[in-house]
Parts: C-alpha cells; structure tokens; sequence
C-alpha cells in the first residue's frame, strides 16, 4: 500500500527536518517554505492533509500568509486536512484557525508522537469523506436506502437482502436494536416490491390496549361488542394489496398470535362478531427489539408464529456494529438539520468528531439525530462543539464517585428516552422505575425532553 501525502509548509529549514525525520517511516512528505510554492504542489498532487506553520511571513499586503492560505485550501473541491503548528500560544489565534476550516493544531514544540496520532486520524478522516464523495459522484445521489445513510459493509449486505426479499410476498421479520431504523427499512421493502402503489400500514402492538388491539387488526361488526356502534374495518383488511407492519410484535397478546397466524396460513380473517370468512391479499412484516428466540423458551410468543415469521429474517445493526457510518450520519444530518436555521455551520469541531466516533450510541441512529438537531439549536460558532451536542471530551470526565455515578445515571436516562423515542412510560418500563422517579431524574439532570 502507498504511503499518504503530506504537505510540509514550513521556512524554518530545521523544523521541516525534524518533521521530516519524525514521520518520513509513515508518510510520503513533501516540503514547501511559502504560501506560492504550497498552491503549486497541492494543485499538482493533492496531498491527504497539510502541517502549516503559522508563523509564515506576512505577504505583501501585509496579511498573515499562514491565515490566507488556510482560506485557499479550504476553498478547493479536495478533502485536505489542515494541521496548523504554531509558536503563539494564544488561544484566540488557535481558534480562529479552527473556525476558518483548520482541523487541528499543534503548539511548538510539536510532540511526533501525538503529531502522528492527530495525522493517523485525520487521514482516516480525509480517505473517508473522499470515499464518500466518490460514491456521490457515482450515484449521483446521497448514499441512502430510501433514506437510510449508510456506507459501510453490513448495511450494504442488509440494502441488498431486503432488495432481494422485496420480490418476494414472504413474510418478513425485521430485528435490531431501538433507534436501528427497523420501520425505515420496512418502508424501504414496500417501496421496492409490486405493492408500492398499494397502502403501507403501520400497527404499534405494545402502543395499543390489548382490549382494543384485537379490534385495531381485524376489525369488528355493529354490535359485537360494548360500545361497537358501528362496523370498523381492521388493519389488515385496509392493507389489502398492499404490506401491514406489525411494530413490536413481540408485544402482542397469545389469543392474537393464533389469529394472526391463521391468517399467515390462509390468508382469511374474521371480523369480532363477524360470521364470514374475508380473503385478504397483504404482506406481512414484523419488527421487534425483544429477542423472540428467549420469548418462545419463555412461552411468551408462540413458536409456530415466530417460524411463520421468520421466514425472511433481516437483522438490523446497532450503530456501534457499523462504525463507518458514524461520521457519515453526523455529517448528513447536521446538513439536513442546519438548513432548518439556515446554513451557518461549516461541520463539527476535531473534539466533536472525536467525541462522536468514540460514543457508543446505546440509542443508535434515533439518539443521533436527537443530539444533533440539538446542536444546531446550542451551538453559538460556526463549528459543532462537544457540549453542543451532549458528548464530553476527555478533559471533562468526571472525577468523583458521585459525579461517574450521576454522569451514569444521566446517561442511562437520555439513552432509554433516545430508544423509545422520547415516551416516558416506555422509557421508565425500559429503566425499570416508575414513571414519577423517571419526571424527577429528568429534572435532577436537566434533561431536555423532546416533544
């Protein structure tokens, strides 16, 4: 494998030697002392990112050539990262090199070692926005699966199973984690399939009364029941021609699951107090969160409905098990949110990536956007910051037990309420805490609930 292009801007001949001697075993460098000199060899070879040193020479309108080159590079249609390594030890100068594109810097002396840490990241960065950007080009559209971004290898195997099971009229059972876009990728199966023009329904199993879910499905005749005033047609029979989804079926009661499964089997129901057989023609796909594997052992859920089920089995990765997609999400959706304000930003801050790509995202793709939509609203700059989205950096962790135990605590709520989608009562079931201990840990933590 080749080695990455680094640009070396520097007119201190001994500094340019030293970071020649330090990286020349990793890098394939090249040396420029002046701003001219720089444009020329990254017009002929784009390099993967640039060590500028700040303390160039003014140019002849008296400008900081360090400053203005900044501004050059970040105008060109390339992925280059900039480093600035600078003597000042101002921290307003840093800043302003970050706000006008630069990703990190470096104060003299430079350390090699975290030089190289800071170039290895960039890099990865850098090769991946390219990635990214090639793959645009290509499709000449945002990388998504009806809308789901994603560039990495697992989503691709998952976008091309569904692919291949939306010819199908099987039944489908979509798994994953809270937050994976399980009823994304279900919308994304009917779009793709025969059925696209027909209606898409979406059932919530564990939203609805079990006293009423019976009639949600499949309906009821006038004067079958209490209060039945009127025929209701039911989910399924309003679905006709086209996909029912069963959101969290895990959730639905036993006496429906032998209905349910009647119907996988001959594709008849019966309205409540209904005497007639009704043919329905609608596909069937369920999702759930639950693993219906142990639901069975515990005799939960039946386990002729879970093979019937699970005939075309799609796992949705957890955001953790797709790390490449981190940055890619962040990015996309700091683009789609931004525009709701305008677009102010110019993208996150070196701690903000960092802080990103090292969370574990328990609420996956859901808690993501949450947090970023917040930032577009908290951020006062032109970067997303750590604390504008939530995420500490390693100078802020906490210190004291107590402190570790409430940064747990707060974690473990804004997680839960990332998974449910902000419902408290899901939220507080999921925690196991009633839900006025959930309100009072909410206010203890200040934590912003979405409405």
């Amino acid at each position: 494998m080749s080695k990455k292009q680094i640009l070396i801007v520097e007119d201190e001949s001994s500094m340019a030697k030293q970071l020649k001697w330090g990286l020349a075993d990793t890098y394939d460098l090249s040396v420029a002392t002046n701003a001219p000199e720089a444009l020329d060899l990254i017009r002929k070879s784009p390099p993967t990112a640039v060590l500028l040193d700040l303390g160039l020479p003014p140019d002849q309108d008296g400008a900081t050539e360090g400053i203005n080159l900044i501004k050059q590079i970040v105008r060109m249609p390339h992925n280059i990262k900039i480093i600035v390594i600078t003597g000042n030890t101002h921290k307003d100068v840093a800043a302003q090199t970050i706000r006008l594109g630069a990703y990190d810097y470096h104060q003299k002396p430079v350390n090699i070692e975290e030089l190289k840490i800071v170039l290895k990241r960039a890099s990865y960065l850098s090769e991946l926005e390219q990635h990214v950007s090639e793959l645009r080009t290509a499709m000449s559209e945002k990388i998504h699966f009806d809308g789901m971004i994603a560039i990495s290898k697992p989503m691709m195997e998952l976008f091309d199973k569904a692919k291949r099971v939306a010819r199908t009229d099987y039944p489908i059972l979509i798994q994953g984690q809270s937050g994976t876009g399980k009823e994304r990728l279900a919308r994304a199966i009917h779009q793709l399939s025969e059925r696209a023009d027909r209606p898409f329904i979406i059932v919530d199993c564990g939203a609805i009364p079990e006293n009423l879910l019976e009639s949600e499905l499949f309906g009821h005749e006038k004067g079958s029941f209490t209060g039945a005033h009127a025929r209701q047609i039911g989910k399924l029979e309003r679905a006709q021609g086209g996909t029912l989804v069963l959101d969290e079926i895990g959730e639905l009661p036993l006496q429906l699951q032998v209905k349910l499964l009647r119907f996988l089997q001959e594709g008849t129901l019966e309205r409540i107090g209904g005497k007639e057989l009704i043919h329905v023609d609608a596909r069937v796909i369920a999702i759930t969160n639950v693993n219906l594997d142990q639901a069975v052992a515990d005799n939960l859920f039946r386990e002729d409905l879970y093979y019937r089920l699970n005939v075309v089995p799609l796992l949705v990765p957890s955001l953790k098990e797709r790390p490449d997609d981190i940055p890619v999400l962040a990015k996309y959706f700091l683009e789609t949110y931004s525009k709701e304000i305008g677009p102010r930003f110019k993208g996150f801050s070196a701690a903000a990536m960092d802080a990103i790509t090292g969370y574990d995202w328990p609420g996956n793709v859901r808690e993501m956007q949450n947090r970023i939509r917040r930032g577009v609203v908290m951020a006062e700059g032109r970067y997303i910051e750590p604390k504008d989205i939530d995420l500490k950096g390693e100078d802020q962790e906490a210190k004291t037990l107590r402190e570790m135990r409430d940064k747990a605590e707060a974690m473990a709520i804004n997680a839960a309420l990332a998974r449910h989608n902000y419902n408290i009562t899901r939220a507080a079931h999921d925690l196991d805490i009633s839900r006025p201990t959930l309100h009072d840990l909410i206010k203890k933590h200040d934590i912003q609930v979405q409405k």
